[in-house]
């Protein structure tokens, strides 16, 4: 379980350290603070820089943009998605032999950095590159980065590890489908239906079926349509109802709650990031959300980070640590910004409890 982290060179993040990490962390503060930033470099960290999770990351971010920079001549255009690199450095810097560093050293003592450098003449077809280090080891994949700091999506997205490290090129299998990050807008349909191929007929669909009853008691049970798109292709069975209804027509709370469950008890033994977990969730449901999650991460070893803005999601997450026999498993932060310095203040559930019962602001 991940205790401390230090980020360096990452987006808001000049020089950043949180640790006394809990296994729930729940993560507040005014907006632009940092809160999703964070969420992103412990996805990047506990994912040891995955260039996949790098453009699933920018692609939540709809920061995206179309261009069409090469063509053949007599060609018509292709037009593709770029991202300008250098928003990912502190300062939104030039890229040009910068380095974001995500390190931790209470745990496992792990540095991951991220770096763009001059390539090798006539490796590439551009000036930089972008590579990851683990402690000091390269491990390339070469992804180039133009002239004007572009690097194309589909190089991040679908790029693989070179078999230099680790000896396999399955590296990113073994870290993506062991830790999730929930955007706002929720994972699409088809990447729950994935999951759900190994969760169907064993207890975990059990623990998701009582989650979705946290919103509906008659839900029984749940399936998926052979070809599920974004935001329809899943079915409810509900007992007053004699044929299934579509998830889309329950509200945008039962997406949210099947997205939590699902990724919950997908990523045992892993680590859960969501953005803003209240999303679409009415306050008296989240008590009963916060059980569940506190829960599953016990009994299936998921340390869990989160953000809000709500008082209702914050006094909920208070109750529910309150019910535990131990609820030092549960801590919440909140990001100070004072200028360009952010800093973390910790709350345990002692200071939460006392804040919550006197009506004391912590967001």
């Amino acid at each position: 379980m991940l205790r401390d982290l230090t980020i360096q060179n990452y987006r808001c993040f000049n020089n950043f350290h949180i640790d006394g990490l809990a296994r729930v962390n729940l993560l507040v503060g005014m907006n632009n603070c940092g809160k999703t930033t964070l969420l992103e470099a412990v996805y990047l960290f506990v994912n040891q820089g995955n260039p996949q999770c790098l453009g699933y990351l920018l692609y939540n971010r709809g920061e995206l943009i179309e261009r069409s920079i090469f063509s053949r001549p007599g060609e018509p255009p292709h037009p593709s998605s770029y991202y300008q690199i250098s928003h990912l450095f502190y300062g939104h810097a030039p890229s040009l032999n910068s380095t974001i560093r995500f390190s931790s050293t209470q745990d496992n003592n792990l540095q991951v950095e991220i770096i763009t450098k001059k390539a090798e003449t006539g490796k590439l077809i551009t000036p930089f590159e972008l590579l990851v280090r683990l402690n000091s080891k390269e491990v390339t994949y070469n992804v180039p980065v133009y002239s004007d700091d572009l690097i194309e999506y589909r190089l991040l997205a679908f790029s693989r590890f070179s078999n230099q490290y680790s000896g396999s090129s399955k590296l990113e299998d073994k870290f993506i489908n062991k830790n999730l990050f929930i955007p706002t807008n929720n994972l699409n349909n088809q990447n729950i239906s994935d999951m759900w191929n190994d969760i169907t007929l064993t207890p975990k669909e059990d623990q998701v079926i009582n989650a979705l009853k946290i919103l509906d008691k008659n839900i029984e049970r749940i399936s998926f349509t052979n070809k599920p798109n974004f935001n329809s292709g899943i079915l409810c069975k509900r007992s007053q109802e004699e044929y299934p209804i579509p998830l889309s027509s329950m509200g945008e709370g039962m997406r949210r709650i099947l997205n939590l469950a699902m990724a919950a008890v997908t990523v045992e033994n892993g680590v859960l990031l969501i953005d803003e977990i209240e999303t679409g969730l009415y306050y008296e449901a989240q008590t009963d959300m916060w059980r569940f999650i506190l829960k599953v991460a016990h009994e299936l070893n998921i340390q869990v980070f989160a953000t809000t803005h709500s008082w209702d999601c914050i006094c909920a997450f208070q109750e529910a640590l309150d019910e535990l026999d131990d609820p030092s498993v549960g801590k919440l932060f909140r990001l100070s910004r004072k200028g360009e310095d952010i800093r973390p203040v910790e709350y345990d559930s002692e200071k939460l409890g006392v804040a919550v019962r006197q009506s004391i602001e912590v967001r």
